[in-house]
């Protein structure tokens, strides 16, 4: 009997839908606080934050999905760590509102579908179902009960190619604020 290649994310809420990144690249969860602006960088790059010293890029996955992004009291940045030939980078990712750790088999994902849609496939590790009794209402930052219409699919997503190296790049080529001020 073959291994079941199981993997545990984080599902979090876009809009009306649910996606998920690998909870061992998870950092942390943060409320939205407006981030200082960056120079010539992409409208979805919001700018960056200090994170106990660390300067980190806040991409608000909304706008990078063409969506409409609203601020709210249940957006929350998702501090993820992305893999880049120059090493690992830290980055925070703008979403409505984060759900749950749910286990994914990797084996049974559904691949991403041919048409277009508002996330690029190659963004896409795949599509997984969410049962009825794994479907769990979102929660703010504050901890407090979300609603959210799903149509029980989670799209899993592949922050590495998210966040591309040509990105990561023109953000570092930005002169940002050091320090604390």
């Amino acid at each position: 009997m073959a291994v079941a290649n199981k993997q545990e994310f984080l599902t979090f809420i876009i809009g009306r839908e649910h996606f998920a990144v690998e909870i061992l690249r998870v950092q942390e969860i943060r409320g939205w606080e407006k981030p200082n602006p960056l120079p010539n960088v992409p409208h979805f790059v919001k700018g960056v934050v200090d994170l106990r010293g660390n300067i980190v890029p806040i991409i608000d996955l909304r706008e990078r999905f063409r969506l409409t992004a609203e601020y709210k009291t249940t957006t929350v940045v998702i501090v993820v760590h992305v893999i880049t030939s120059q090493g690992e980078r830290t980055v925070g990712l703008v979403v409505d509102a984060v759900s749950d750790v749910q286990t994914f088999d990797m084996d049974n994902l559904q691949p991403p579908p041919d048409i277009s849609t508002e996330v690029s496939s190659q963004f896409i590790i795949g599509l997984a179902n969410l049962g009825s009794d794994e479907v769990k209402n979102a929660q703010d930052s504050a901890g407090r009960s979300l609603q959210s219409s799903t149509s029980g699919m989670v799209v899993l997503v592949d922050i590495d190619r998210l966040v591309n190296e040509s990105l990561i790049e023109q953000i570092s080529a930005t002169d940002m604020p050091v320090g604390n001020g």
